[in-house]
């Protein structure tokens, strides 16, 4: 199979939030990350092995990798086994994890697993302990410095995904949260996304089969394109407009050596709450008194 490569070196893959944002910009990815409905967390956008099979049809040149992100309790056990053996039937490259449950699973596969457990992907000793047991794949937290995905990527024995564009995961739960508060004050909002201020800063979340809380500003790591030196660079598409994400997508396509400081001044100027999350800040660690 043949990849166009856009952006560089680099495969571009987007977690769309929409259909209309795959169909929209074929020629700007080279792969896409689907959730499994009830069994994704951290996207809105789920589907149905049925429904994922069509999207497959349209991007036939594309890698696919798909995301069963929850925690999986003993009762669902029986299923994620049928639904991961049914995906050997596709043409996927991979499947996002973060219950090491799927682990086991993994000698039955015919495609790879991608370690993808949020906040605990932030060493290259972890990494390359799940390599040495099968694992060819692992998505960076979004938590870490250039200095940190910089010392990861001269030494782990994996491929690697980092987010690029996009909103971040802040915390996830399985209780509703939001649903919980809004029933004991006997409040009604349908909203499907809903926001929560502090000290002025606005948090979207999303509370569906779980509570998803996401930063407060998008993700803009378009600077350092060409220094974190992972595989993939994943575009997230959530609660973004499509044709902003048409845009942003495009920009990063033309991407070059020479044009980077360029591209990354032209997505901030975008969007009013954009930062560069942690790339360039130093990490403490202390014992609070």
């Amino acid at each position: 199979m043949t990849f166009l490569i856009y952006g560089g070196d680099k495969m571009i893959l987007i977690m769309p939030d929409n259909i209309n944002q795959i169909k929209d910009n074929t020629k700007y990815f080279d792969g896409v990350i689907l959730s499994v409905d009830r069994f994704s967390v951290n996207s809105r956008y789920t589907l149905s092995i049925d429904e994922i099979k069509d999207i497959i049809k349209i991007i036939p040149d594309k890698e696919v990798f798909i995301s069963i992100n929850k925690n999986i309790e003993n009762n669902e056990l029986d299923e994620v086994e049928s639904i991961l053996l049914s995906l050997n039937d596709l043409n996927i490259k991979g499947v996002l994890y973060s219950d090491v449950a799927l682990v086991t699973y993994k000698d039955k596969l015919n495609y790879d697993l991608v370690w993808a457990q949020e906040h605990l992907v932030t060493n290259y000793e972890t990494i390359n302990y799940w390599h040495d047991i099968g694992i060819n794949y692992a998505y960076l937290s979004s938590d870490l410095n250039i200095n940190e995905i910089s010392t990861i990527t001269k030494n782990a024995k994996v491929k690697l995904m980092a987010t690029l564009f996009g909103y971040n995961s802040m915390f996830v739960s399985k209780r509703h949260i939001v649903m919980n508060y809004l029933n004991n004050f006997n409040i009604k909002d349908n909203s499907k996304i809903h926001y929560m201020k502090k000290e002025g800063k606005t948090y979207p979340i999303v509370d569906s089969n779980y509570t998803y809380v996401f930063g407060n500003n998008i993700f803009n790591g378009i600077k350092e394109y060409y220094n974190m030196s992972v595989d993939y660079y994943v575009v997230n598409g959530f609660l973004i407009d499509n044709e902003d994400f048409s845009k942003v997508l495009s920009i990063i396509g033309n991407i070059t050596k020479e044009n980077v400081e360029e591209s990354h001044l032209q997505v901030m100027d975008s969007f009013t709450n954009i930062d560069t999350g942690f790339l360039y800040k130093d990490v403490v660690s202390k014992v609070k008194k």
